[in-house]
């Protein structure tokens, strides 16, 4: 659309109301402000072609309009400014009284700088504190943060940081869960502008998690102080990719419902109990080494085990509270592992996506005192995830070459006329991303990846 109207071809975009800011920003960030649209009442998915020209045309008037009148103000991008500077600095009467702090929310509520729940004044010396937990420079980059294409430096990160409740020594996991995201196998921009209840989820492992203050054990993914470590490093997170990413919620963040774990999620592994290797040596660190996992999720699903009497029992259980008709199991056969760099049209290949599995203590050690190593699980679930293969093929098949060979996995297109043929859910038993924490009980919780995964070091002073 903006790519049209940049070429000199007049053209108006249709959206459901819903997405009337979340197209606003967009055009925005892109440079075109006045680009038209219309509004109609509802998305198109799934609704008939009647009803979706009733819409339309009840909005015929303002379309012609939009492609034949020029907008007042053309070439003016709104509330463009520049000061030159990496941040602006604002002077807000702030005193001791509630009214002090209300001050301060009430700035950043009115420019729409926040999560909506009160955050901590990022004052110089508050700022300052935290940079003072890092080698790196407050003006290094760490990436381009979309849909807003805003600078991701160390200094407006820590910011962020100071303002969700983060302590200095967390801050080395809020970069390094930053530099996950910086990895293009991530698709950070697809996550950002989705539709869909799709959160990041930080999973820590090594001796950073107790330096930090990181709960692993009970309630480790809920509220409370115990867990305030977990709650201020995800919210800030969050809080980056809302005041840096410009991805705000009904603009950006065009989220049809919405999900409470987009707050931020942040988890350690819970080595102490473990029966097997943390996932950061899964993942190729040593075990004495400090590394943070990002993956993008949706869920979670809760899996219930009290009635298991064996690992398989268990392993079943995680098995069939995994897959659903849309859940995207089996696209994998279609070549789906390709992830969108940034804004433009290249795409970065990947394995993925990862779906973290987050398994109660005594899960695993019900696995691993059957003899079963955290791969021999891994491979259970892959052999025994599977779907029935015309369900993934559907009406739409898979992409074929010229010669009408299937362009991805042509050695399985025999069982194309099998009506009884199945392929694992997932390409690769390393997708079941199982990582250990919370207390030891028979629940745990399961989240539906949906792009790639990236693992970093933690640097440390």
């Amino acid at each position: 659309m903006v790519a049209t109207e940049k070429a000199g071809v007049p053209a108006v975009a249709i959206a459901a109301r819903s997405f009337a800011r979340a197209w606003q920003s967009c055009v925005d960030g892109w440079g075109q402000p006045n680009t038209a649209f219309v509004t109609i009442p509802h998305a198109t998915t799934g609704q008939q072609a009647d009803f979706i020209r009733n819409m339309v045309d009840e909005q015929i008037d303002a379309i012609i309009e939009g492609l034949t009148v020029v907008p007042a103000g053309i070439g003016r991008r709104n509330g463009a400014s520049s000061t030159g500077k990496n941040v602006d600095l604002y002077a807000i009467e702030m005193d001791e009284t509630p009214n002090g702090l209300n001050a301060v929310n009430d700035f950043l509520a009115e420019r729409d700088w926040s999560d909506g729940i009160p955050v901590i004044p990022p004052t110089p010396a508050a700022v300052e504190q935290m940079l003072n937990a890092t080698k790196r420079q407050p003006q290094e980059v760490i990436m381009v943060m979309e849909p807003g294409f805003g600078l991701a430096t160390v200094e407006k990160i820590a910011i962020n940081a100071v303002m969700a409740g983060c302590r200095p020594e967390q801050f080395p996991v809020l970069l390094a869960a930053i530099d996950c995201l910086a990895q293009p196998e991530m698709n950070h921009r697809d996550m950002q502008v989705s539709g869909h209840t799709e959160a990041l989820i930080i999973l820590v492992n090594g001796p950073i998690a107790k330096k930090a203050g990181i709960n692993f054990g009970t309630t480790a993914m809920g509220p409370g102080v115990v867990n305030s470590a977990n709650t201020a490093i995800g919210r800030a997170m969050r809080l980056c990719l809302i005041n840096i990413g410009y991805c705000k919620a009904g603009s950006g963040d065009p989220n049809f419902v919405g999900l409470p774990t987009k707050f931020g999620m942040c988890i350690a592994e819970n080595d102490e109990v473990s029966p097997w290797q943390p996932y950061h040596v899964d993942r190729g660190f040593q075990e004495n080494e400090s590394a943070v996992t990002l993956a993008t999720v949706t869920g979670p699903t809760t899996i219930i085990d009290a009635a298991s009497r064996g690992h398989e029992d268990t392993l079943d259980n995680i098995g069939s509270m995994m897959f659903y008709r849309n859940a995207g199991a089996g696209g994998w056969l279609r070549g789906w592992q390709s992830a969108q760099v940034g804004h433009t049209n290249k795409r970065v290949s990947y394995q993925g996506p990862y779906h973290p599995i987050i398994l109660s203590p005594s899960r695993a050690v019900i696995m691993a005192e059957a003899g079963m190593s955290k791969r021999d699980a891994q491979e259970w679930l892959h052999r025994n995830c599977t779907v029935s293969l015309q369900s993934v093929l559907g009406t739409r098949g898979v992409p074929t070459g010229p010669d009408g060979t299937w362009l991805h996995h042509p050695e399985l297109q025999h069982l194309a006329a099998d009506p009884e043929a199945t392929i694992p859910a997932l390409e690769s038993p390393d997708q079941y991303l199982l990582f250990i924490s919370g207390g030891s009980t028979h629940y745990s919780h399961f989240f539906y990846g949906t792009y790639g995964i990236a693992t970093r070091p933690v640097e440390e002073i």
